[in-house]
């Protein structure tokens, strides 16, 4: 969804995108915040950029690059997450 979004979208896409990836790294900051010190800080940053109650404004270009670096963090995030049980 955040490379998608580094392309032009109608505005409700934007909207989803800021929920679900609030959602999605606000989750991932707690899950982490046990095993590392830094890396619970840089997601709930994240989480913060893109929070969908108060609003952070910047222009297209600025949010595109925000989308991709975004993406790169979510996938370099993956190898420390805890593996969930299939029970």
């Amino acid at each position: 969804m955040l490379l998608v979004g580094a392309f032009p979208m109608p505005y409700g896409y934007y909207t989803l995108l800021r929920v679900s990836t609030f959602v999605v790294f606000g989750l991932l900051a707690y899950d982490v915040s046990l095993r590392r010190k830094v890396l619970p800080w840089v997601l709930g940053s994240m989480a913060l950029v893109f929070n969908p109650f108060i609003k952070v404004h910047f222009s297209k270009e600025v949010w595109a690059v925000i989308d991709v670096i975004s993406a790169v963090i979510l996938v370099a995030t993956i190898k420390y997450t805890r593996p969930r049980r299939a029970d």
